[in-house]
């Protein structure tokens, strides 16, 4: 007994270790992408981004797993620029309901997403992110810039979206976390009703995001 009690006071203890998995997480972060175009067959027009970089505002809100995992929702808004273009009939004047047209125009619209989102990667010091995401994007509030006209379709549209986000982030703690996301494979699908076969309905929207992640609730075990 007492050999057994002197060996097990110099066999060196395990280090007492930690996991702290929040119950939920909240993100805010802003991003740059670049919008292509849409193709609207419904109003023969084209909606032209132009690849330009625009900003995009998203935050979200994610049920915690274990390992830094998490699902839920998110949600973005930008306001951006375009030339509007149409060879078809001329609508009907704002106001009743089929909005105004133009041979070309700058215009802009509010772009917002709304998509489910499972992330993984977090934890103290650099760690690689993964990001997948899907949803729909509503493009409203299609307006001429010259006169604030409404143009076609007055109502806007809502095209299903996709995107898969790669990146690196960083842990301040195991609660706090920055994320640098690549969304490269970012696009939308716009409905074919009156295109040509040769006329593309993808708009790609490739970006760049830089989040603000932080975890609450939760508990603190023992491993």
């Amino acid at each position: 007994m007492f050999s057994a009690g002197t060996l097990s006071a110099q066999m060196p203890r395990r280090p007492s270790a930690y996991t702290n998995n929040p119950g939920f997480w909240i993100t805010a972060g802003v991003a740059g992408f670049q919008p292509t175009a849409v193709n609207d067959g419904a109003t023969a027009s084209n909606w032209n981004f132009g690849n330009s970089t625009d900003f995009q505002y998203r935050g979200s809100i994610e049920k915690g797993g274990s390992n830094g995992s998490s699902f839920g929702f998110s949600g973005s808004w930008a306001h951006v620029p375009f030339v509007y273009s149409s060879t078809g009939l001329v609508f009907a004047p704002t106001g009743s309901g089929g909005g105004a047209q133009c041979s070309s125009c700058d215009a802009h619209l509010d772009l917002m997403t709304l998509v489910a989102s499972f992330h993984s990667g977090a934890g103290i010091g650099f760690h690689q992110v993964l990001e997948l995401n899907g949803g729909v994007v509503a493009y409203r509030n299609l307006k001429r810039d010259s006169d604030g006209a409404k143009l076609a379709p007055s109502g806007g549209n809502i095209d299903p979206l996709f995107a898969l986000g790669y990146g690196l982030g960083y842990g301040l703690s195991d609660r706090t976390n920055l994320d640098l996301i690549s969304d490269y494979f970012a696009f939308a699908i716009h409905e074919r009703k009156g295109l040509s076969n040769g006329t593309s309905n993808t708009n790609r929207m490739p970006g760049l995001r830089l989040s603000l992640r932080m975890g609450f609730g939760g508990s603190t075990t023992r491993r």
